[in-house]
């Protein structure tokens, strides 16, 4: 992987977020992709399924819900990224999330991920 692909599997997971694309969004995640969240290490999880049923109450509670990739930089097999989430929940109270998220990516997918994507007060 070079930071080429990088670039492309990211533009690809912000396009499939954006249009809500749930099909397109998990494939850019392996199987057994794991999840760590350090600041709330009771969300790590385990598996592509669960990332599906992540996003599936996403784009469910969150009808316009959209992600900006800030930037990111690539180096090895690791993308460190910074991200804005906006949307709007069914009681039209806006929310914003940013963060970074740290990917590791194997065979052009994402094998795990550090998530450091808190709520903006």
């Amino acid at each position: 992987m070079n930071e080429r692909d990088a670039a492309r599997l990211l533009e690809n997971m912000t396009d499939a977020i954006n249009n809500h694309d749930l099909d397109r969004l998990i494939s850019c995640f392996h199987t057994d992709y794991r999840s760590v969240q350090p600041a709330h290490p009771e969300r790590s999880f385990t598996g592509q399924q669960r990332v599906a049923g992540n996003w599936t109450w996403v784009f469910k509670q969150y009808a316009d819900f959209q992600a900006v990739v800030v930037d990111f930089a690539f180096r090895d097999c690791t993308v460190w990224s910074e991200w804005v989430w906006r949307g709007t929940d069914p009681d039209d109270v806006e929310v914003e999330v940013r963060g970074v998220m740290i990917l590791t990516v194997e065979e052009q997918r994402i094998r795990s991920g550090r998530l450091y994507m808190e709520p903006v007060r």
